[in-house]
């Protein structure tokens, strides 16, 4: 065993142990070969926004209204920790977009969509769940319609199974949705609204403002 003195800390090895002892300022501090486990805090964030994209969206500026609220909307998520996928919702539901941090790629994903057919929003309810329900952390669905979807009871129970699942569901309507449905859409009244359509960019946008801090999950 040697022991070296360096301006007051005492080194000290011990080769049988492959260890290494620092002393100083009454502190002792012992390193080995062995890794040293450390956890850290990860705060993780998912998003579905599910967009109506149904025929009536041509009416007025809906469907623009909608595109610029939602890219705004991302923004501030993305802020907040959060990724973001993006399902469009007529006859059936279609996956834009898996969870991503790309702005961009949101930006291209939406920019080209039209308005066309009916409003499924049963399929995007459940495709949304699908995707969320094994992933850990903050779990939120966003929907974003004008009118009432195809079938309203299995739209509630589709919303109904996502929620018991942990994920909390925006709502937020325009024209003919129906504001008594999207109360119960949601996971609490608070989170559902009804606003006109020269309103609706900015009823989507500010639905950021109703996230929460994303959990923070323990990793090694």
């Amino acid at each position: 065993m040697a022991d070296e003195k360096r301006t007051g800390i005492q080194i000290t090895r011990t080769p049988t142990q492959k260890e290494v002892s620092i002393v100083g300022g009454g502190i002792k501090i012992a390193a080995s070969q062995k890794p040293i486990a450390a956890n850290f805090a990860v705060r993780s964030g998912w998003i579905y926004v599910l967009l109506d994209s149904s025929g009536s969206m041509r009416k007025g500026q809906k469907l623009d209204q909608a595109k610029t609220g939602i890219i705004e909307f991302a923004r501030d998520a993305f802020k907040k920790g959060y990724r973001i996928g993006f399902i469009r919702f007529s006859d059936e539901a279609e996956i834009l977009a898996e969870p991503t941090a790309d702005l961009d790629t949101l930006q291209n994903m939406i920019k080209g969509l039209k308005a066309v057919g009916s409003t499924n929003m049963t399929a995007a309810i459940k495709a949304a769940h699908i995707k969320l329900r094994d992933l850990s952390g903050t779990k939120v669905i966003v929907i974003a319609t004008d009118g009432m979807p195809d079938n309203v009871k299995s739209s509630l129970e589709a919303a109904q199974r996502a929620k018991a699942d942990g994920i909390d569901i925006i709502s937020i309507g325009t024209d003919d949705a129906d504001k008594e449905y999207l109360k119960k859409l949601a996971s609490r009244t608070e989170l559902s609204s009804k606003v006109s359509s020269d309103k609706f960019a900015q009823a989507i946008t500010d639905a950021s403002l109703l996230l929460t801090s994303p959990k923070s999950l323990q990793t090694k």
